[in-house]
């Protein structure tokens, strides 16, 4: 068989019984010792075979766990949204009483459910306190620095629904920002930062950031360039800006740095898509994957060899 074991002497192996060094081989026989100091004679065609059935048995096993988990997303994506039929005018404040829409039975189901398939397992979760919705990968939202961490969002004021790419790098007290240090690492390598700026032209989309306690400031992207005003200053002159990531970089590491890149609608056109904004939201969110495949650190720094 092309995947059969090929047995050297001096390196370790595993069968039923643990660990063991092959000591020698002369054709079809072979002596091992096992971590013990135990020594037996044996074949290398039965040892390959005992490996070849552990691989069997181990790739079952996943294979199972696997549908099993295919399963329980069918069941959970097949009642994801089912509540929801578009938001209302009343959902359009900044508190949360009395409101349903964030749950995953409404908007934050729907979108899950809507989005195209992926490699990742996206689910959506409502901000404690805030009319605001948030999507990531679930092993990803299960770790550490959740503050930092990359995610699609939704947020409702009274009068717009913003909904797109977020992410923050923190200052220098907080926790390090493995996310963030991800998305800029991306944005320098070439081609990214173009396909940015041609997306974010062809998608109507806005950049703000806000760093510290200084004004929230757009950034705005043209021919493949990009400008920036604080947006308080209405009639302000923009600022031609080089990099973005240079940009970013020049920011004082103690201030902390938050970055949204997304779609901005007003209330009266967000009531007339009724439930059809869920496939807005998703088609969007599906177009700033790359973004978040990117920055989304899936494994803790210390496993990660970082």
């Amino acid at each position: 068989m092309s995947d059969e074991v090929e047995f050297e002497v001096g390196q370790m192996y595993e069968n039923v019984k643990g660990k063991y060094e092959v000591l020698s081989i002369s054709d079809d026989a072979m002596t091992i010792q096992w971590e013990t100091g135990e020594q037996t004679s044996t074949t290398v065609s039965f040892q390959q075979r005992i490996i070849e059935r552990i691989k069997f048995e181990k790739e079952l096993i996943e294979e199972q766990k696997a549908k099993a988990l295919r399963k329980g997303q069918k069941a959970y994506i097949s009642k994801a949204g089912e509540q929801f039929k578009g938001l209302a005018e009343s959902d359009f404040k900044t508190t949360i009483s009395g409101t349903k829409w964030r749950n995953r039975s409404c908007l934050g189901g729907a979108v899950t459910k809507r989005l195209a398939p992926h490699k990742l397992q996206i689910n959506s979760w409502a901000v404690p306190r805030k009319t605001a919705i948030q999507w990531q990968d679930i092993g990803h939202h299960r770790l550490a620095a959740k503050m930092t961490q990359a995610k699609f969002s939704a947020l409702i004021d009274h009068t717009d629904l913003s909904y797109g790419f977020y992410i923050e790098r923190g200052d220098q007290d907080s926790e390090t920002s493995s996310d963030w240090n991800a998305f800029i690492a991306w944005l320098k390598k070439e081609n990214n930062e173009a396909f940015l700026n041609k997306l974010v032209i062809e998608h109507h989309l806005r950049i703000d950031h806000q760093s510290g306690k200084s004004a929230i400031a757009q950034i705005d992207a043209h021919d493949g360039k990009w400008n920036v005003k604080k947006i308080s200053h209405e009639e302000g002159e923009k600022e031609d800006i080089g990099a973005l990531a240079d940009f970013f970089d020049k920011i004082p590491a103690s201030a902390a740095l938050n970055l949204r890149i997304h779609q901005k609608t007003a209330k009266a056109e967000i009531l007339a898509r009724g439930e059809e904004i869920a496939d807005d939201i998703a088609a969007l969110f599906d177009v700033l994957m790359p973004l978040y495949e990117a920055s989304a650190t899936l494994v803790p720094p210390d496993e990660a060899g970082v």
